[in-house]
């Protein structure tokens, strides 16, 4: 590298990140390390790159700057090369180099940055050389640093608190760890339920860690020793000791040896959060070993140029047009969207005001609002939420009342309702006459200002819903579930970096006469964006103008996936308080009015004037209904009694349900209004408790079923017994169907002879071979992964082999889907697809771990269902979706990845193909593949086949009699059933979340879709009449509506469509996964089917491991409040015919 006489040079190093920027300056010499620096560059990337760099020339002694190489790295890192003429390399090969040359015994690294997470497995090949596995977050960048110091600003933790802050000993919590917004949701909802700062922070590092194990080693196991890197890894202790914990269990379930401490063998090195600065100095050695000249310094010049350059617009690309093109379009925009000023009531002294109030305690702030009798606001009050929704509401009660008395009024409170995310807490502390559904409020306040709208776009700090209106009601809707990306809470944070006011975003975007393009889709990576788009020379107005124009495809394309709003209506209201910014308005505005020209047509878009407060307003129209239409007095408690309200928050291990195995954490809220005597405190005293009530106050539980609202054992089995009750009238038959296909049916045995063994010869020697494997029959012990269309199928093999004599108790299946046996499981999976067949792997999982523990099975039977039987006409196969049975080779693939799982516990795994749509063929696939282990004949197999799908038949027959009873009441009640429209798998309970045991326990008999009633009677009734029309071929033809269908499930979807679109007391429910191939283009057609006839139809389209409990509340409460008021208007004892 150097000659005599001359100095080594000296490897500068710079990693420019996301968030930050990291330098070293390491002698060659000697590997010296004379300076580093890691600092924040609050989005001046390339300014704190300058900084570093006159930092770097004034630490080294001038006789030696001449001997500077530098090599930069890191997402920002390829400007800066440029800029100076040096050279790039990528961070994941910088940090490998790093790694490689510090620890080359290290097996695994994992680097968490502000923005990305990054994993490395290093393979030892049979040569003994080493292979790098890497992998790296794409679409989103909910488990990185930036998550981690969002949540910890927002629960006010200090940075060097938040370095000190554990992970041990804490209580976890479920968050959300594959989107920082939604975790953020998740946190905000705990600490407001009591939970404390120190044990909310440990959730999210597990929900961080357990998001980057399960899908970033993409099935490989982290061996040791493990490196830990990045700024996060380096800094938080708790993050680090959540990483050890579970790479801990991982090693011990998986039989990892290691032979150090824990500490060691998941480390944290030394400049663990300058590695790849430190891979990019290794990098420039091999640079310098072909070039002496490589990486040379020429001072900061050209960094100067850029910056020059990035002031004047000189390096950015052409960019997009902007908001607005000249000041008259402005002015028209304005003129039609800009808000009239809204003064508060006037009151006389001694007036006397009569109103309602409203509510709306949502995520991130609190609005309340005042009506007048004709549902006019009078008075209005706004406060960011505080951490505790009763002080918030409180302290809004207290603005509402002071508007009117300060002018001398006096005040009566006709009726009170609540909305939001903590309604009911609200209600039950305030007595406040109604707790309504946040999009029904919405609905309620749009309908009130805006007769006759089709959608309502809703866009707050951080949800989105889009209400698809009919006649004043909400027919369909759709929330933000699995991605947070178009929020308003962004924009607003975006403006306070960019040292901007919030009200100062509009003025500022719409002056901008260029903006760049972002891309659609996570917040975070819009961060990212925004870091890029400064380095490339866009000003900060531009930049606001291209978040604002990016908005609506975050909207319609991103969340909502509905590229066709004109599909909808023609009038569009936009609410929520991400309204207010005309920015915003005018890239939705656009957005839309683009989409309506390109089909030759127009809509009509209206802001309501209140749009931050249309959910009060709603709230409170909705008491103002129930005063006037049931001469309801108000229970309010009155302000005096709310500003005596005292209460306080109980949530740990003495809260703990223990009335089932869940064990779920409890929430005790325990209230007192200061009155001498409390009626309801008095009856609300629990006879048993773990926590003690103090005399006055009266207990509210937040639980996650009726069963937790209680703490005596007495109350609980009082409650249990209505439940059971009630299910009698109102069946889930999708929960019994779950239950009924893994019980083991009657059949006849019909194994051959046992075969003689005296026989002579090779005849004998076959019949001893025969009968020894006959009689294995009764020894096997076989696990079934209880998944996918086993849910339907499973009769079929219990039959095959019970009828050839394997004892029913030899064939055993995994336990229930939940979210623990998933996480258990989970970390195997190499791809990501949807989560019905991710869960194949947990499964088998469950079986090796726990039902082999137990007892000793002999074989794992995964069941790769090719075909089905089918019962429909106008079809042309009847085929599975071809992940099913995919499914079933990649867990087998999983499972001997690292070596063969199932060898090392004795076990044998099966995935016979199986085509059930043709009995002769499946008979023979059943033989080939068990044939020789068990001794099954051709001709038994074929019996034994006829026993199976006779059992299969026989279990739906039973389904399909006692959903006819079902449909008979219901006809006869004037009541309103849900027919469910999803694959069998969608009766897992772990699946669906519960959402149809929660629509039953509203009150609705749950109906499932394969077991709808085919029997002539019925059919006649529905079909008949179109059928001698001609309309159709026959009442089991979908060839009416679809042509060319090969998949039986999307046939079967289809028909019960068609079913419950003509049965008047039937409503539709769509069930689907997120990422589903095969459901996706039916969705529009089943729709269309169900609305043709005026039936709702409402839908779950992204239903994933994640369980949005939030988000799935509010449409289960929406669909509640609709269907009472459908289901009023259905006469009883009306037949379908």
């Amino acid at each position: 590298m150097s000659t005599p006489g001359e100095h080594a040079p000296l490897l500068v190093g710079l990693d420019v990140g996301s968030t930050t920027v990291k330098a070293v300056v390491i002698d060659s010499a000697d590997d010296t390390l004379l300076w580093h620096d890691y600092r924040r560059h609050e989005t001046r990337q390339l300014e704190t790159v300058r900084d570093f760099l006159a930092r770097i020339e004034a630490a080294v002694p001038a006789a030696r700057r001449g001997d500077l190489r530098l090599f930069a790295t890191g997402s920002g890192g390829g400007s800066v090369a440029e800029a100076l003429e040096t050279r790039f390399v990528q961070e994941v090969h910088a940090v490998s180099l790093a790694v490689e040359a510090r620890f080359p015994d290290v097996g695994s690294v994992v680097e968490l940055g502000g923005q990305d997470a990054k994993i490395i497995v290093f393979k030892t090949l049979e040569d003994g050389s080493k292979r790098k596995i890497p992998a790296m977050n794409d679409k989103c960048a909910g488990g990185t640093g930036a998550v981690i110091d969002k949540i910890a600003a927002k629960l006010a933790i200090a940075p060097d608190q938040l370095g000190d802050t554990g992970y041990l000993g804490h209580t976890i919590h479920p968050v959300a760890g594959k989107c920082g917004v939604f975790a953020e949701t998740d946190i905000n909802s705990l600490q407001k339920q009591g939970v404390a700062a120190e044990d909310l922070m440990a959730s999210l590092f597990e929900a961080i860690v357990q998001q980057n194990l399960s899908v970033l080693t993409r099935g490989h196991t982290l061996q040791p020793r493990v490196l830990l890197l990045g700024g996060p890894n380096t800094y938080i202790r708790g993050l680090q000791e959540c990483w050890r914990t579970h790479i801990h269990a991982l090693w011990e379930e998986r039989g990892v040896d290691w032979d150090t401490p824990l500490e060691t063998a998941v480390h944290v090195p030394e400049q663990a959060q300058y590695f790849a600065a430190i891979g990019a100095v290794a990098f420039g050695r091999s640079e310098l070993a072909d070039d002496p000249e490589a990486g040379r310094y020429p001072g900061p010049g050209g960094l100067d140029q850029w910056l020059a350059g990035q002031r004047t617009g000189g390096h950015r690309p052409g960019g997009a047009p902007p908001l607005v093109r000249d000041h008259a379009e402005l002015a028209r925009f304005l003129r039609e969207f800009q808000p009239q000023p809204w003064q508060p009531a006037r009151f006389s002294p001694g007036e006397q005001v009569a109103g309602y109030l409203g509510i709306d305690a949502g995520s991130t702030s609190t609005k309340g609002v005042l009506l007048d009798p004709d549902g006019e606001v009078l008075a209005k009050a706004y406060r960011l939420s505080g951490g505790n929704p009763i002080e918030d509401a409180v302290a809004l009660l207290a603005e509402l009342e002071t508007a009117v008395l300060r002018q001398g009024a006096e005040l009566e409170v006709l009726g009170v309702g609540t909305t939001g995310y903590a309604k009911d807490i609200l209600r039950d502390v305030l007595h406040a006459d109604t707790a309504v559904v946040e999009t029904v409020a919405h609905a309620h306040a749009c309908e009130h200002e805006h007769p006759g709208t089709d959608c309502i776009v809703d866009v707050g700090g951080q949800d989105i819903k889009l209400m698809f209106l009919r006649d004043g009601r909400v027919r369909d809707f759709r929330l933000n579930t699995q991605c947070s990306a178009g929020n308003g809470y962004f924009l607003q944070a975006t403006a306070r970096a960019f040292g901007m006011e919030l009200d100062d975003y509009a003025e500022a975007a719409l002056s901008a006469e260029a903006m760049p393009e972002f891309n659609h889709g996570c917040a975070v990576f819009l961060q990212s964006d925004i870091v890029d788009f400064q380095r490339k020379g866009w000003q900060r107005h531009e930049i606001l103008a291209g978040l604002a124009a990016v908005l609506p495809k975050n909207i319609w394309l991103y969340v909502a996936q509905l590229p066709n709003p004109a599909d909808l209506g023609e009038r569009f209201v936009l609410q929520g308080g991400t309204q207010h910014n005309l920015a915003a308005v005018k890239a939705q505005v656009d957005y839309l009015r683009e989409r309506f020209s390109q089909i030759g047509a127009e809509c009509d878009i209206r802001v309501h004037r209140h749009c931050g407060e249309s959910g009060a307003i709603g709230a409170g129209l909705e008491a103002r209904r129930l005063h006037r239409s049931e001469h309801r007095r108000s229970t309010f408690i009155g302000f005096e009694r709310a500003r005596r309200l005292q209460h306080h928050t109980v949530r740990d291990e003495r809260t703990r349900c223990r009335f089932c195995r869940n064990l779920c954490l409890r929430t005790f809220i325990d209230v007192a209004t200061g009155d001498v005597t409390d009626p309801a405190a008095e009856a609300n005293t629990p006879a048993q408790t773990s926590v003690p009530l103090a005399p006055g106050f009266r207990r509210l539980i937040i639980a996650s079923c009726e069963q937790g609202e209680v703490e005596d054992k007495a109350a609980m089995q009082r409650i249990k017994a209505v439940l059971d009750r009630d299910a009698e009238r109102t069946p889930n038959h999708l929960d019994r169907a779950a239950r009924e296909v893994f019980r083991t049916p009657e059949v006849e045995s019909v194994a051959d002879p046992l075969p003689q063994t005296r026989l002579p010869g090779l005849l004998g020697r076959t019949s001893v071979r025969r009968r020894a494997a006959m009689e294995y029959r009764r020894q096997v012990r076989i696990g079934l992964p209880r998944v996918l269309n086993l849910y339907s199928c499973a009769p079929f093999f219990l039959g095959y082999f019970t009828a050839l004599g394997v004892p029913e108790r030899a064939l055993v299946f995994s336990d229930y889907t939940d979210p623990e046996l998933y996480r258990r499981g989970a970390n195997r999976g190499s791809i990501d697809p949807c989560f019905p067949s991710k869960l194949g792997i947990p499964h088998v999982h469950n079986l090796l771990t726990r039902k082999h523990r137990r007892r000793p099975l002999t074989h794992i039977f995964f069941p790769m269902i090719k075909s089905l039987p089918g019962a429909l006409d106008g079809v042309l196969a009847a085929q599975a979706c071809p992940t099913v049975p995919g499914t079933a080779e990649a867990t087998h693939a999983a499972f001997r990845r690292e070596g063969d799982v199932f060898a090392e516990h004795g076990i044998r795994f099966r995935k016979t193909l199986v085509s059930l749509d043709d009995p002769a063929l499946c008979a023979e696939q059943m033989r080939a593949d068990w044939g020789a282990e068990l001794g099954i004949s051709p001709a038994e197999s074929r019996r034994a086949a006829e026993q199976g799908l006779a059992a299969l038949h026989a279990f739906h027959q039973r389904m399909e009699d006692e959903q006819r009873q079902t449909l008979q009441r219901l006809e006869q009640e004037g009541r309103v059933g849900i027919g469910v429209l999803g694959r069998p798998y969608h009766n897992d309970p772990g699946i669906n979340h519960g959402i149809l045991d929660d629509l039953q326990r509203k009150g609705y008999p749950i109906l499932w879709q394969d077991a709808l009633p085919r029997d002539p009677a019925t059919l006649e009734q529905l079909f008949g009449a179109e059928v001698r029309a001609g309309a159709m071929r026959s009442a089991l033809a979908i060839d009416d509506v679809w042509k060319h269908d090969f998949s039986e499930h999307s046939s079967r979807k289809l028909w019960a469509a068609k079913f419950i679109a003509r049965h008047p007391n039937l409503v539709a429910v769509e069930l689907s996964n997120f990422k589903c191939g095969h459901d996706a283009p039916i969705y529009s057609v089943i729709e269309a089917i169900i609305e043709q006839s005026g039936t709702p139809y409402f839908c779950f389209k992204d239903l994933d491991e994640n369980r949005p409990g939030g988000s799935i509340q509010i449409r289960t409460e929406t669909i509640d409040y609709f269907l009472q008021r459908y289901q009023a208007d259905l006469p009883a004892g009306r037949s379908a015919a």
